[in-house]
């Protein structure tokens, strides 16, 4: 993608952003045209694995079916998780793609912009950055707290940055990439990355690993780093993307039935 003639979307999905995407037409929009949608949760991993169950004909005994597959994929996405990998083979989680992009980006000799988070964190992640990646072209930066953040587009365009980070949080990311793609004539990846930034800058701290292996970090962002979002509590949104999550996707299994996968399914991982 960074070599390719065009620019390219890509947006990182959890279960937030699917129960967003199935309330807002204009945000299922954007994923559906997006060129490239990364799993960046567990649930994402859950939903595909438990929707392409196979169930019987039978209703009365689909429906007791159904919801006896729900808790066991459930409790394999923590006890097994390699029992949900499939058909989507993993989760690459948020920092971990970007860091990967970056790597690529370097080898490449593709400069990069950072474009969100506070001014102190955008230049604290960059400078973090520079010193773990010293070959990368780090060609710019600028928070997300412009008054105008269509300002912005020169500045990228100057900079003659091929990666675009957009770290402004969901929707907005999502909408100021679609909004502005076809002036950013040198761009060839934009990619929304959240909170990334704050991560790397160390502003929130990572759940542990085996809690990101168990499909645990909802259970962290709970009770670590402060919520910022404003618009709802931390409660609220783990309750949107969790327990209202799961009711969603069995709902719609009860109702649909289960989902075909057209390719042949590789052996079970162990």
């Amino acid at each position: 993608m960074l070599t390719g003639p065009r620019l390219s979307a890509v947006a990182k999905i959890n279960s937030e952003f699917l129960m967003r995407a199935a309330e807002d037409r204009e945000f299922a929009a954007y994923l559906e045209t997006s060129d490239l949608n990364l799993a960046d949760g567990a649930g994402v991993l859950w939903a595909a694995r438990f929707l392409t169950l196979p169930t019987t004909r039978l209703r009365v005994l689909r429906q007791a079916q159904t919801l006896t597959q729900a808790v066991v994929s459930l409790a394999a996405l923590v006890l097994r998780p390699s029992y949900c990998r499939w058909p989507l083979p993993e989760r690459i989680p948020g920092v971990q793609a970007l860091y990967a992009m970056l790597e690529v980006a370097a080898k490449v000799g593709a400069p990069v912009f950072f474009l969100g988070a506070r001014a102190d964190v955008n230049r604290r992640a960059r400078e973090i950055i520079s010193s773990q990646h010293p070959h990368l072209l780090i060609a710019g930066g600028c928070d997300g707290y412009q008054p105008d953040r269509t300002a912005v587009v020169g500045p990228i365009e100057e900079s003659e940055a091929r990666l675009l980070i957009v770290a402004l949080g969901s929707p907005k990311q999502e909408y100021w990439i679609r909004d502005h793609r076809e002036r950013l004539t040198r761009v060839r990846m934009a990619v929304g990355e959240g909170g990334s930034l704050d991560f790397i800058a160390g502003d929130f701290r990572r759940a542990p690993r085996w809690m990101q292996e168990k499909g645990l970090e909802w259970l962290w962002r709970l009770f670590m780093n402060e919520d910022r979002t404003g618009a709802k509590s931390r409660p609220r949104r783990i309750w949107n993307s969790v327990p209202r999550f799961i009711w969603r996707v069995v709902c719609w299994k009860l109702k649909h039935g289960p989902v075909s996968v057209e390719e042949s399914r590789p052996a079970e991982p162990r």
